[in-house]
């Protein structure tokens, strides 16, 4: 029997936007940040509507905290009333940051009837559960653990027992997979999970989402709240035929996204068509969201790396925003570009510029630069507990960064020289 559920986790109904006092001068931006996370929590209410999904897993951490602002439990209790008036089932955990305490009666009044079960260790529910569809046929089995208080050191993976046969089985649970052993949040190893046999585990706590075809996976936050939260944000659609996964896409749903993007300039002749490149690369990732932050690192081999300047960054920046209608903002531009050099004329130059070239270019000048190098980062990178091959892998980026910046040189006293001649 085919059947399809969405795995969501880390919603934070309630957590505040960090790091905005570059945005919030604009009326128009300030109004999708005040609605960002009701809206991307509503976008997971219509997915799972519009693809008529059996069940909803959260795994943890929809609240932001124990003591939630009555906004945030209307937001919540609205959507899952949205779920249950379209016949869809709910099953949530609890986390760290939303144990039970978060959920009152007062506020969800989830009896046994009810179509939204709040399921694992210390609730009423058992940690297992038989997850039916609307005739009562068996479609899964849930093994689930919540957090009763704010902290859990245990290993989850010692709670749950293996797997049924003749059924899906399927593991919620809110944990910190291969973190430290003293972790409060439930640390794990993936080979402890992947010994249980479940046919899949919807993970909670971690904020990146797992955008892999994997069976066991975290979802990650349905909005990101910083700079840090980078990249899409969303659930994980699965679709079961036959006792196996046939579909397992991550689904963006979030409306504010932050992102690192690096975009490779050198196809550019000029500074006009570098501008074009960046408008049309910043344009192409953010179809997918309201508003897009970002941070823009330029690569490449140039001509013009000199026009690549504050004002440059200003105006790109302002066109962009303009453009776009205040939907996408750049707040940092890395320029990482190198100069292009003409390889043939720069090794045959007699001056200082063909010196330096032929030097940086001789390989076993380059092993001398690299030998000094390494040897005095020894002491710093010991003092860092890093590894030999961390160690070499550093000495010869330090060294690769020093050899190019002499290139550059010796290109722009070359080219100084040929205009002045």
């Amino acid at each position: 029997m085919g059947f399809s559920f969405i795995h969501a986790s880390d919603i934070h109904l309630g957590r505040a936007f960090s790091g905005l006092s570059l945005y919030l001068e604009d009326e128009d931006i300030k109004k999708i940040y005040k609605s960002a996370v009701e809206k991307a929590f509503n976008n997971l209410i219509k997915f799972a509507i519009s693809e008529s999904v059996d069940f909803v897993l959260i795994a943890g951490d929809t609240f932001d905290d124990a003591e939630q602002d009555f906004a945030s439990k209307i937001i919540l209790k609205n959507g899952l009333q949205q779920l249950e008036n379209a016949g869809i089932k709910v099953f949530l955990i609890c986390g760290n940051h939303d144990c039970l305490s978060s959920y009152n009666k007062n506020t969800f009044n989830f009896d046994e009837n009810s179509i939204v079960k709040i399921i694992g260790l210390n609730t009423k529910n058992n940690a297992e559960l038989v997850i039916k569809d609307k005739n009562g046929n068996d479609l899964a089995l849930l093994h689930a653990i919540s957090y009763e208080k704010e902290t859990f050191y245990d290993n989850p993976a010692k709670y749950l027992t293996p797997a049924q046969k003749g059924i899906f089985n399927i593991g919620l649970i809110h944990c910190d997979m291969d973190g430290n052993s003293d972790s409060p949040y439930g640390t794990c190893k993936y080979g402890e999970l992947n010994e249980l046999n479940y046919d899949y585990f919807a993970l909670g706590h971690i904020h990146i989402p797992d955008k892999t075809q994997k069976n066991i996976a975290y979802s990650g936050t349905l909005q990101g709240r910083n700079s840090k939260e980078t990249g899409a944000h969303g659930i994980k659609y699965i679709k079961v035929d036959k006792g196996s996964i046939i579909e397992n896409q991550f689904i963006p749903l979030d409306v504010i996204r932050y992102d690192n993007i690096e975009i490779d300039v050198t196809q550019a002749k000029d500074i006009t068509q570098c501008a074009d490149i960046i408008a049309e690369k910043t344009d192409k990732e953010a179809q997918e969201c309201e508003l897009y932050l970002i941070k823009v690192v330029l690569t490449g081999l140039i001509t013009f790396s000199s026009e690549l300047n504050e004002e440059f960054y200003e105006k790109i920046t302002e066109k962009i925003k303009s453009d776009t209608n205040n939907r996408v903002i750049i707040s940092e531009i890395t320029n990482k570009t190198n100069i292009k050099y003409d390889e043939e004329m720069l090794c045959a130059d007699e001056g200082i510029s063909g010196k330096i070239y032929n030097t940086v270019k001789n390989p076993n000048k380059t092993e001398e630069i690299y030998a000094k190098v390494a040897k005095e980062l020894e002491k710093m990178l010991k003092k860092c507990d890093f590894s030999d091959s961390a160690q070499e892998l550093l000495s010869k980026e330090i060294t690769n960064s020093a050899v190019q910046k002499c290139l550059n040189i010796a290109n722009s006293i070359y080219e100084s020289e040929y205009k002045e001649n």
